[in-house]
């Protein structure tokens, strides 16, 4: 597969758009997923992700394949994010349940009961929405996306004991967030 992505950046930086599509193809999903995790707001993650590929398109000639392809359009859709929210000065969050699901809704323990489940799911959503933005990146990609802590390092552009130190507040803070919320 590696091969295959590499050959495909190949042909699309050499201006073959199939090639890029195919590349967009592979990692839409994933993109998708974090701009919604990252914005709280199915609209608000539709236009990250456009603005992500249309980026990476951009400066596709820019890839030296010194990192995995995925790595490098996560920093995008970070950095993106970033970029974002600072021009607007602030997040907006809409976010309904009917929006479809949010991996962070999904990982508490299972309740005895679905109002139960419901409420520790609301509040999980609530108190990491609450994280400040670096340990809310940095707990996304490790705890949701599943990242390597080097390849979260890379993403967001820090040193690794930058990330663990981001990843061990978030997880100080939703603890002390979900207390309450404790199955024994």
């Amino acid at each position: 597969m590696k091969n295959e992505i590499r050959q495909l950046i190949q042909l699309a930086q050499a201006g073959d758009s199939e090639a890029f599509h195919q590349l967009v193809a592979l990692h839409d999903e994933k993109i998708m997923t974090l701009a919604f995790q990252l914005t709280q707001n199915k609209t608000d993650a539709e236009d990250l992700y456009q603005e992500v590929f249309i980026k990476a398109y951009k400066s596709l000639s820019k890839f030296r394949f010194q990192s995995a392809f995925y790595t490098w359009l996560y920093r995008i859709t970070v950095n993106t994010f970033y970029n974002l929210k600072r021009s607007q000065n602030k997040m907006l969050i809409q976010e309904t349940l009917e929006d479809g699901p949010d991996p962070l809704l999904n990982i508490s323990e299972e309740p005895k009961s679905p109002y139960a489940q419901n409420e520790i799911m609301i509040a999980v959503k609530t108190a990491a929405e609450k994280l400040p933005d670096k340990q809310r990146t940095a707990f996304l990609l490790k705890h949701i996306q599943n990242l390597k802590i080097r390849e979260i390092s890379v993403i967001m552009g820090i040193g690794e004991g930058t990330v663990k130190k981001y990843l061990f507040r978030a997880i100080e803070k939703l603890r002390i967030e979900l207390k309450d919320y404790r199955y024994e």
